[in-house]
């Protein structure tokens, strides 16, 4: 008879970075600021086609909103770390 999985031990443990460099900071600001345009540029052909896609606009507004919110957190983070090394 096989012996049952242990399904409660961890395969593998990772390292999480909370802590990122300068670098990759920069990085993700910049793959964050190419998606905040053409989510800003989805959000522009939504309004100028209004009401034709009255019920698009809450969820591309709110995801819109969202991103801008995280690029704002990670341009405060790079500013720290930048005054702070």
């Amino acid at each position: 008879m096989e012996p049952k999985p242990d399904y409660f031990t961890p395969i593998a443990m990772t390292t999480i970075n909370t802590h990122p460099t300068i670098d990759e900071l920069k990085d993700q600001i910049k793959k964050l600021n190419s998606k905040a345009g053409q989510m800003k540029m989805d959000l522009h052909d939504i309004a100028e086609g209004l009401p034709t896609d009255l019920d698009k606009l809450p969820e591309i507004s709110a995801r819109t909103y969202n991103i801008y919110c995280e690029l704002r957190d990670l341009k405060q983070q790079l500013k720290i770390l930048e005054t702070n090394p």
